[in-house]
């Protein structure tokens, strides 16, 4: 499979996206930009550096090439990280907001309560009703909870 077709298949995937599909793709992204920031700082530094230090410039290509390879596989594992979604389907009992974008939910599944920790994604829990039907999609690394369907 091409270049071309792999990203033909990856905009025809984005244009057929649900509302939830959306919104974990929109947290995970601002997650891994997140996580890239450093290793492009460091590339403008040794840039910056190697230029005022007058270093050769095949020396600072190649530390920046190493940098950029050790990004590529660092974001790589940290995304794997974050594709572990386990679904939930219960009676939101309640929603309890810990800091500014922190939640605790617990939802009734079955007989048995489960606690869900949320740092992104919680502001969707705000609007539903106690003892509602709720079905999460939630990654108990990263903390992000998407809320599937409500009832």
């Amino acid at each position: 499979m091409g270049f071309k077709d792999k990203f033909a298949e990856s905009f025809a995937r984005s244009k057929t996206m649900t509302g939830p599909e959306k919104k974990a793709n929109e947290i995970m992204g601002k997650l891994i930009m997140k996580k890239a920031i450093a290793p492009i700082v460091l590339m403008l530094i040794v840039l910056i550096g190697g230029i005022s230090f007058k270093v050769n410039s095949w020396v600072v290509l190649g530390v920046n090439l190493l940098i950029a390879v050790g990004t590529y596989f660092y974001i790589k594992k940290v995304s794997e990280k974050f594709q572990n979604f386990k679904p939930y389907v219960g009676n939101l009992i309640s929603l309890e907001k810990k800091g500014k974008n922190e939640y605790v939910a617990i939802i009734k599944q079955g007989k048995m309560p489960i606690k869900l920790e949320i740092a992104y994604g919680g502001e969707d829990f705000v609007n539903v009703k106690k003892n509602q039907l709720v079905q999460v999609s939630y990654n108990h690394d990263a903390k992000i909870a998407i809320l599937v369907t409500k009832q």
